[in-house]
């Protein structure tokens, strides 16, 4: 018992490690595995082609003085011997690791370009980054004029303002106002119409029904039309 034993402790273990392809990469990539699986195998896969250029290349660097000889003795024939020539040996080519398959296996971020306001024009392109196994999809540009960008600038901030206006609100005493133009316009008209002493049902902003003052009213619509003023102003900057 003990002899079998030994043996098949001392008996050599060897696990080959599983091949992976760039075909196997793909097929991960269409059946939609998460990208930390999809990553890890793509590494492999690159080590292992690595792996197996280094070799190749080690062995390609170790027949070029054999087929440089068998090149020079062909050519001291034929120099030699000008109607009995003989071929001439060609030096192998050197192995090289095809890139186009490997980054076809990387992940793909689409690069965000505000198309409108672009001053260059460039056709679609993809930067590949090798370290992190990620292209960069760059879609096409073309040159705005600085007049076209101011438009779309000056345009774009009117949006934008309605939008800020249209979200003003404003606290006083603890009770919170809509602040947008409708707003001040109704504060304006019932400030108009009450007098000092005065109260009157309001909606805040969280649509809880309040009584408010006059100086209330007068203070929310003060309020509310100095922040419309701040934001009212185009900066070109």
């Amino acid at each position: 018992m003990s002899e079998q034993i030994i043996e098949q402790v001392n008996e050599p273990v060897t696990e080959q490690q599983a091949v992976i392809t760039y075909k196997d990469i793909h097929t991960k990539i269409a059946l939609r595995h998460p990208r930390a699986q999809i990553r890890q195998a793509l590494q492999l896969a690159i080590e292992q082609e690595q792996s197996a250029h280094e070799q190749a290349h080690a062995q390609w660097q170790a027949s070029l003085p054999e087929v440089q000889a068998e090149i020079e003795q062909a050519q001291a024939h034929n120099a030699a011997n000008p109607d009995e020539p003989v071929a001439v040996p060609e030096l192998p080519a050197e192995p090289v690791i095809d890139m186009a398959k490997r980054r076809a296996c990387y992940e793909v971020k689409n690069v965000a370009v505000d198309l409108e306001l672009t001053t260059e024009a460039q056709d679609s392109h993809i930067v590949y980054d090798d370290d992190t196994l990620i292209a960069y999809h760059h879609p096409k540009t073309i040159a705005h004029s600085a007049e076209h960008i101011e438009t779309v600038k000056r345009e774009r901030f009117k949006a934008q303002r309605a939008a800020n206006v249209a979200a003003i609100t404003v606290s006083v005493d603890g009770l919170e106002f809509d602040g947008d133009e409708l707003s001040q316009q109704r504060m304006a008209r019932a400030i108009l119409l009450m007098s000092e002493q005065d109260t009157q049902l309001w909606v805040l902003a969280n649509n809880e029904v309040v009584e408010v003052s006059k100086a209330q009213l007068t203070q929310a619509c003060s309020l509310a039309a100095q922040k419309q003023t701040e934001l009212w102003t185009y900066s070109e900057a």
